[in-house]
């Protein structure tokens, strides 16, 4: 079914549309918050952002094995990211592909360019630049698999992100290493042009012990520079990534996510905003192979309710009004309505 460690999604929020904890930052490269082959959720909560009124942008960042455009049954695009990378477009307004829902706009990645997985410095830039001009409350990219730089760097350079994980042992690991390596790669950006602290952290995280705790690295940073320490307690207090388990079949579970939060914040001093839980269902793989959004296929299952639930506790808002986090069941009516509009 699914790879153990199911996803990382980047959710760069645009224009004035950050999440609550995000409006008191400084203004950054606009931008929005996975693992595995098409993992269905993110499609489904851009969706579910769609119908309460937000205009969203999907981006398949997984440029080494893109398939967005399978979510939502459609044929392979004609322009794709590759097209943007190698400028064959200037823009990438000119990949916007439209949906049933006028909110909702998708660009398809592509994996035909060799070594494009991997992307040059310039061009992630400008990459980053393009997304930020996008016309959208929120865009979300898919950001595929692994530890690998463009990976880590849009996930610690967005608004969000969000950690997807499943219940098995091997995925919270997985979680696990990939939360620690977006730390140091948030302190490694950070002092690039500084050698001697850039060796510093370096040697701590490869130095092969276990039990290291990053509150003493930010320690021994500020040992060595007390401003650089305060920069360095700054940047990991403000990596605040968001934590969904899939697939949970029972309670305890969930009880096993709650601890891995606290073992993350011991270890890692990240605070991960545990958004909540969905529960295993094979409808969802049903949905995959019929190749449309599984929330408005289902609008009232469990999955679906959990996906209500996890928008709300996003600290998002109805813009119509017509729910909120006490009556987010609800939100099964809108989604029947915007099925309707699917079918059609």
């Amino acid at each position: 079914m699914f790879p153990p460690f199911s996803s990382i999604v980047s959710i760069w929020t645009n224009r004035s549309e950050r999440l609550p904890e995000e409006r008191a930052e400084p203004a950054r490269p606009s931008s929005p918050p996975t693992w595995g082959w098409g993992w269905p959720y993110w499609g489904i909560l851009g969706v579910g952002l769609a119908i309460l009124g937000y205009k969203v942008v999907l981006i398949d960042g997984d440029l080494g094995g893109a398939d967005l455009h399978l979510t939502f049954g459609m044929p392979v695009p004609k322009r794709n990211l590759n097209d943007f990378l190698s400028g064959r477009v200037s823009s990438l307004e000119d990949l916007l592909l439209p949906t049933p829902s006028a909110n909702l706009h998708l660009i398809c990645g592509g994996s035909e360019l060799i070594g494009q997985a991997n992307l040059a410095h310039q061009r992630k830039e400008k990459l980053k630049r393009h997304i930020s001009r996008l016309d959208a409350d929120f865009v979300l990219i898919d950001l595929g698999a692994g530890t690998a730089y463009n990976t880590l760097d849009f996930f610690v350079l967005a608004n969000g992100g969000i950690v997807v994980c499943n219940p098995e042992p091997q995925a919270k690991i997985d979680a696990y290493a990939f939360t620690k390596n977006s730390v140091y790669r948030r302190l490694l950006q950070r002092f690039r042009q500084n050698t001697s602290l850039k060796e510093l952290i370096l040697n701590f995280g490869n130095n092969g012990r276990r039990a290291l705790k990053i509150r003493d690295l930010v320690q021994m940073i500020g040992d060595h520079d007390a401003d650089s320490g305060q920069v360095a307690r700054d940047l990991v207090e403000a990596f605040r990534p968001k934590l969904v388990m899939n697939k949970v079949r029972r309670k305890s579970q969930v009880e096993a996510a709650e601890r891995f939060v606290s073992l993350v914040s011991e270890y890692l001093s990240v605070d991960f905003d545990f958004l909540g839980h969905i529960e295993f269902d094979d409808r969802v793989v049903d949905s995959c192979e019929n190749m449309r959004p599984f929330l408005l296929e289902q609008p009232t299952s469990r999955v679906s309710m959990s996906i209500y639930n996890i928008l709300f506790n996003m600290g998002v808002q109805d813009r119509q009004l017509r729910f909120d986090r006490k009556s987010y069941k609800k939100m099964s009516k809108g989604v029947r309505l915007e099925s309707k509009l699917w079918r059609n």
